[in-house]
């Protein structure tokens, strides 16, 4: 069973965020999901006159076990995005995200798991230049928006992930490739041939989970590399190589689990092609831990969180060494409901507060921010 726990990790690392990890369930059943999730920030001065940005997030997804080796998902979201400048205008950005759609074969079961998934270009895309900046806040490396991109096009990600015990350890290897379609971000570019192709990506995934004793320790690091992006049919700009290492530690304080986590997301510079010139690398480092305590049939599960952003990017100029672009900390819960056996509540709260840097003065602007959703559950 550690293996097959091994295997839905990283099957599920190894490929772009797709809408559910695979779920064990009855052949024959499927589950559905839907909710919704109400996101603020509000920031002092200092970032160019932005005041606040609010996200009302509408998921919904499904889950059908078709049998016992093969599983399909879908899932999207509906979305309205507002951003608000201190003189009091509004800007905002509403509609559909794109829809993500996968299959999940179990090959060999409990030891080899293959994936491929398909994003559906259902977003909203051809952005006018006044909604630029609303897109730009939401798609930060430090807060997690729910919705941090309306739309990437058309894509399609393969993936094959194995894993098999070594001594006391399951051991585990996963690569997927995404191969993506042209779309136009941009409504009012007025350029000819004005679709943008993101280059591919490639991702290799190792993993290792261990008991040891109550507790389980489980290790991982992720590598990506990028194809070049087009810009009407013409190189354009080349993403720098990520590396992602992770590591948690799940154990029981009498009748509470607990779980410590780190990850660290490190992006190495990338190149805009058409002028030679280089952009900042940035790296964000993750430390957190998380209850999970049970109440009857309901569980809750707090959380607390801090994050630390830093960028090659200081004071307007790319430099070569990492300077501050942020700290944030949260803290929060969830609470899983089970009403009857096929139905379940799981309401969330988050409370957050942090800083962001502004690369081109070097000061801090504090901020704070409150996420609150729920999501509704039904097994059929």
């Amino acid at each position: 069973m550690r293996a097959a726990r091994a295997l839905t990790v990283l099957a599920a690392a190894a490929l772009l965020p797709a809408s559910l990890p695979a779920q064990a369930a009855p052949v024959g059943s499927t589950t559905a999901y839907g909710g919704a999730e109400v996101f603020g920030l509000s920031f002092q001065s200092g970032l160019g006159g932005l005041k606040s940005v609010t996200e009302i997030a509408v998921p919904f997804a499904a889950v059908w076990q078709a049998s016992s080796q093969l599983a399909f998902d879908l899932g999207g979201r509906y979305a309205n995005v507002s951003r608000k400048d201190s003189s009091g205008a509004s800007v905002s950005i509403s509609g559909l995200t794109d829809i993500q759609a996968r299959g999940v074969y179990q090959v060999v079961p409990d030891v080899a798991v293959l994936t491929v998934a398909v994003n559906l270009p259902t977003g909203v895309s051809k952005l006018t230049a006044a909604q630029l900046p609303v897109a730009s806040a939401i798609a930060s490396d430090l807060i997690a928006f729910p919705v941090a991109n309306f739309a990437s096009g058309f894509n399609i990600t393969t993936g094959l992930a194995l894993a098999v015990p070594v001594g006391g350890w399951a051991i585990g290897l996963a690569g997927s490739y995404r191969a993506n379609g042209s779309f136009t971000p941009i409504a009012d570019t007025g350029a000819a041939g004005s679709s943008y192709k993101p280059g591919g990506e490639f991702r290799l995934r190792l993993g290792a989970d261990r008991i040891v004793g109550q507790s389980r320790i489980s290790l991982g690091v992720t590598y990506s590399s990028f194809g070049e992006d087009q810009f009407a049919s013409s190189p354009l700009f080349q993403s720098g190589k990520r590396f992602i290492p992770q590591a948690s530690w799940s154990f029981p304080i009498g009748n509470v689990g607990v779980a410590l986590y780190a990850w660290d997301m490190y992006r190495a510079a990338g190149s805009v092609i058409v002028s030679g010139s280089t952009t900042e690398k940035r790296n964000v480092l993750t430390v957190g831990a998380v209850a999970s305590i049970q109440m009857g049939r309901s569980v809750l599960s707090p959380q607390i969180e801090y994050r630390d952003f830093t960028t090659g990017l200081c004071l307007g100029a790319v430099t070569s060494s990492l300077c501050a672009g942020g700290k944030l900390g949260s803290v929060g819960a969830r609470l899983q409901l089970p009403i009857g056996s096929s139905f379940a509540v799981l309401p969330v709260l988050r409370l957050e507060a942090g800083n962001v840097v502004n690369p081109g003065t070097g000061q801090a602007v504090n901020f704070t921010g409150w996420d609150v959703g729920v999501t509704l559950r039904a097994t059929m």
